[in-house]
């Protein structure tokens, strides 16, 4: 399509202030064509301060060139919008994005058409948004956005994830005007960090449901697109979103990190913004741009790769479906070897960091022979021909343990002929949430429980003379929490993996329409590294994981320690360090969280300090002790 000069021209325009029902005043820029006219919008509502960058990113400026103005709000209490934030995914910023999206109709620039988009926190609250159903939203695509808070992201398997996250940026002078002390002091006396919503809500119910558009799927009626990686967070919960949905659908998953397909390793790329655009072009502009022919399904079916800490592109093939989960599986049963095994709360090391790590991804799966001799081993002999497994693979087993309270993880890996075992995918539960996440349960000890785990969703063709492994373990060390009682755990007869085996497609789907990225792959040494360690004490018995990276305008850092002794007592150390030239001001925000557990309760001990010119401004901390609940 050939535009002129002037229709790839785009205006910004800074710190639009959107009203709220209660006056809390959100902060937006605006990145739109600089031709006259009223124009669709898409919407991205973030708590990731907007003003961090000067110049719009290259993904707004796309879609501003091809006549979209694109609304990026700071959530209230973060960035330079008002109010404060006193939980995650709070009732008020749930509502604010609704109120925002008709805002927006509403505007002399926009032509009543509104879509919106995210990745990660952003892709949540497309979620929240779309599931409150406002008039105005046409469409919402979804990068990296989960369907559950609590399964997905907090509590993975009924354990809590040693992760945690504050915020306490100021918003910045040159863009609130004189208030900005007034709006920056608001937020540093009532936001309340995140962290203890989390830890305060152990088990499912109210709290997590209000934050998760799981099960109530029907809620959305507008078109969604959901975009994920298979070395990326949420893969598994946006195909059953897909899966679940009754709206115009479409799913994309391919090899990717938690980066948008535009630039994001594993590659290969995609021209993702292309695909973006096909979407809001058919739903906020009416333009048939063939999308609604296109089989709504392409994967990425993964092959054999020798594990590595960090690659910059996988190896396998993008093909099409016409379904989520597709029709002509057929289920392929392993039976599992019975014995008992000691709990190690060091296994999962060679699981890598969940999604790859931050950005880039460091931290991808490595040889699974490290963790397997902590695990309950069962090996196939070579396959006889290629299987395809794609789908969620199902653990079913039998269980006992000599402890109340257990974690069993379940690992599928591709065992090569020179004995490398290649991560495929895991999944793990708490045996205590058997029933329910709502209600655990504790164990008697050595009465034998059925335990369905889930793995997570995967594509992956295992060639012909290599075998399958299933390792079954009771720890995932960077994942999951570890239980708090040494045991010996207990697999027994009549336990079995299920795998989705997809058979060719006959006939054959054409091809996907993708066209790869404007931006090349770069060379692995491009790729800037984090600290990245795994250490053992052996007088004291204990293993620490250290991370830190450069993550948005800050540095990450985190560091969780375990004792193989005493796996009741853990700590995880996470700071964020922000650092935001403004106005003739050097501002440092530095927030710590100490999560730590003994065999009673966890403890968590939040520290925000600000310095401002080198000097001490703010210092709060927060500090609370939450029993535990069977985890």
């Amino acid at each position: 399509m050939n535009r002129s000069a002037a229709e790839h021209a785009v205006k910004v325009l800074r710190h639009v202030t959107i009203p709220m029902r209660d006056g809390v005043r959100l902060s937006a820029h605006l990145t739109m064509p600089v031709a006259e006219g009223r124009f669709p919008a898409i919407l991205e509502y973030t708590p990731y301060h907007k003003g961090d960058y000067t110049e719009p990113p290259a993904r707004f400026r796309y879609f501003a060139e091809r006549g979209y103005v694109i609304v990026n709000v700071d959530v209230r209490g973060t960035g330079d919008s008002e109010g404060v934030t006193t939980d995650v995914y709070s009732d008020d910023e749930r509502r604010d994005g609704y109120e925002a999206i008709e805002w927006i109709a509403r505007q002399s620039w926009c032509d009543g058409n509104v879509g919106m988009f995210g990745i990660s926190y952003c892709g949540v609250v497309c979620w929240h948004v779309a599931a409150q159903a406002p008039p105005h939203l046409k469409a919402i695509i979804v990068r990296s956005g989960t369907d559950d808070i609590y399964t997905e992201w907090t509590y993975p398997g009924g354990c809590p994830r040693p992760y945690m996250y504050e915020n306490y940026a100021p918003p910045n002078p040159e863009l609130v005007g004189e208030r900005w002390s007034e709006m920056w002091r608001q937020r540093l006396e009532g936001n309340v960090p995140w962290g203890i919503g989390f830890i305060s809500h152990q088990t499912d119910g109210p709290y997590w449901r209000a934050r998760s558009l799981r099960p109530d799927y029907g809620r959305v009626k507008c078109p969604v697109f959901v975009i994920d990686g298979w070395a990326d967070w949420y893969a598994t919960p946006l195909l059953r979103a897909f899966a679940n949905l009754n709206v115009p659908k479409r799913a994309l998953i391919g090899p990717w990190s938690h980066m948008w397909p535009d630039d994001a390793i594993p590659g290969p790329k995609l021209d993702g913004n292309r695909e973006c655009l096909k979407w809001f072009d058919q739903w906020l502009k009416g333009i048939d741009t063939g999308v609604l022919r296109e089989p709504p399904v392409t994967i990425f079916v993964r092959e054999y790769f020798q594990p590595t800490i960090m690659f910059v592109e996988d190896k396998g093939h993008f093909r099409a479906e016409n379904e989520w989960p597709i029709a002509r599986t057929r289920e392929e049963s392993l039976s599992l070897r019975e014995g008992a095994f000691e709990y190690r709360p060091d296994a999962g090391i060679a699981a890598g960091r969940h999604g790859g790590g931050p950005f880039p991804p460091w931290g991808m799966p490595l040889d699974q022979r490290a963790d397997e001799i902590h695990s309950l081993v069962t090996t196939t002999g070579p396959l006889a021909e290629d299987w395809e497994i794609t789908g969620n693979p199902l653990a079913e087993l039998r269980v006992s343990s000599t402890a109340d309270i257990t974690l069993f993880t379940v690992k599928l890996s591709d065992v090569a002929p020179d004995g490398t075992s290649n991560l495929i995918t895991k999944g793990y539960l708490n045996a205590t949430h058997r029933e329910s996440h709502a209600e655990p349960a504790p164990l008697e000890p050595g009465k034998v429980y059925e335990l369905n785990v889930e793995l997570l969703a995967c594509s992956y063709r295992v060639a012909k003379g290599h075998r399958l492994r299933v390792a079954i373990a009771g720890a995932d060390l960077q994942h999951c929490w570890p239980t708090p009682k040494p045991c010996i755990n207990t697999i027994h007869a009549g336990s079995r993996m299920i795998l989705p085996v997809v058979p060719s497609q006959a006939p054959k789907l054409p091809e996907p329409d993708l066209r790869p990225s404007p931006y090349p792959l770069p060379r692995r040494e491009q790729v800037a590294a984090p600290e990245y360690s795994v250490t053992h004490d052996l007088v004291r018995e204990t293993t620490t994981v250290r991370y830190d990276t450069r993550c948005g305008a800050g540095i990450n850092r985190s560091e969780f320690t375990i004792s193989r002794r005493e796996p009741a007592r853990t700590t995880c150390k996470a700071s964020y360090e922000y650092r935001k030239p403004m106005s003739g001001m050097d501002v440092v925000v530095n927030t710590q969280c100490v999560t730590s557990s003994d065999e009673k309760a966890f403890h968590h001990l939040v520290d925000a300090a600000i310095i401002v010119n080198g000097r001490p401004y703010f210092q709060k901390s927060w500090n609370i002790s939450v029993p535990r609940a069977f985890c």
